[in-house]
């Protein structure tokens, strides 16, 4: 008997398919950039939108986390948009889902065999990069670093096409997990060479859970820094010095941040350390010989965070005009940091000069 002829067409694949399986397949199609709408942006948005909709409407939080291992897996289309694209929202919608759920999901090894695949397949695309950042929401601490140390263990014995990829969702992992000796790890495998930069980073990170030792242990290692690696190093210099107690040190690196790199954050680092009357000086000098004659919107910051208020409201007044020009929503900053110090007065008269933007029309609504 002749054999019935069956063609093999997108429509004749769907047939029998669950609502599970035709989100996960739709998601693998555009994960591996086979689907038809790859190419078109914004039919790929509607499309992915739609299964994210679907995922929610799924009752098995087990077959919801798979489908969004899956929808993130399919990161790799933001190198097609802005970074200020609206897709980005998409993914982060994706990333708080996933989350979420994975709070309060008891088998938490299905998690981190998900998250595992996340990582050894990282596009390098931000779409997934908040789980990675995340993983003390969801796993303790013992269970992460052990992921993520097996996760380490498949760079190290395999040869990864996207190990630089891989590499970078591990420092994400490890900064969230605030475990620097596993950023250590992942970022000079990165950087073999141990340039300034990657050191100095890694000093920030074992200086950020407190390890002044290993800190101290990585700037010895930098020579004669350059330009932004120079200021890095100075600034977490003056951070150990200070948090050690040895205030005259700290000064020392201060005074040479501040000379050589004259910015208010700097000035900031300074003005903290030293006594009162020097603090006063360096200020009037910053303002008459930095500053110039317009307006500076970091040093407005600079002079709320010390809660400077008479020499605030002083160079306010001075340059009340220029207001006019600030991003709206600096000044609503400064007129919120200032309604919390109970500074209603100069909070008012900075509320004043902010004038929104008026909204965009679109064509078609006219």
């Amino acid at each position: 008997m002749k054999k019935k002829k069956i063609w093999n067409t997108p429509a004749a694949k769907a047939v029998g398919r669950t609502k599970e399986e035709d989100i996960r397949f739709v998601l693998i199609e555009i994960a591996k950039g086979r689907h038809p709408a790859i190419k078109q942006i914004d039919k790929l948005f509607e499309i992915l939108g739609t299964q994210l909709d679907k995922i929610d409407q799924i009752t098995s939080p087990k077959v919801q986390l798979e489908l969004l291992a899956w929808f993130l897996s399919t990161d790799g289309v933001l190198a097609q948009v802005d970074e200020d694209d609206e897709f980005f929202d998409l993914y982060a919608d994706a990333s708080a889902f996933f989350i979420d759920i994975a709070r309060d999901y008891e088998d938490k090894q299905w998690i981190m065999d998900l998250v595992h695949d996340l990582a050894v397949r990282h596009t390098g695309e931000d779409g997934r990069a908040a789980v990675f950042l995340s993983l003390s929401e969801f796993l303790d601490a013992t269970s992460a670093i052990k992921m993520a140390e097996s996760i380490l263990d498949t760079v190290q014995s395999q040869d990864l096409e996207n190990e630089e990829d891989v590499l970078e969702a591990l420092r994400d992992m490890s900064d969230g997990l605030n475990a620097p000796s596993l950023y250590e790890k992942a970022s000079f495998l990165l950087d073999p060479d141990r340039s300034h930069e990657t050191i100095l980073d890694v000093a920030n990170a074992y200086y950020i859970a407190g390890d002044l030792v290993e800190t101290k242990r990585l700037l010895s290692e930098v020579r004669d820094p350059i330009g932004k690696d120079e200021e890095e190093y100075l600034d977490l210099s003056v951070a150990c010095a200070h948090k050690e107690g040895d205030i005259p040190k700290a000064i020392h690196f201060a005074e040479s941040l501040y000379e050589k790199f004259p910015k208010e954050f700097n000035l900031a680092r300074l003005t903290q350390i030293v006594p009162a009357a020097k603090a006063e000086m360096l200020l009037d000098e910053h303002e008459k010989y930095r500053l110039g004659d317009i307006l500076n919107e970091n040093y407005i910051d600079l002079l709320i965070s010390l809660e400077k208020i008479d020499r605030l409201k002083a160079y306010v007044s001075r340059f009340e005009e220029d207001l006019a020009g600030v991003n709206p929503e600096v000044l609503s900053r400064f007129v919120e940091r200032l309604e919390t110090m109970n500074q209603k007065e100069l909070a008012e008269k900075i509320r004043q000069w902010i004038v929104e933007e008026p909204e965009e029309v679109d064509v078609e609504d006219l």
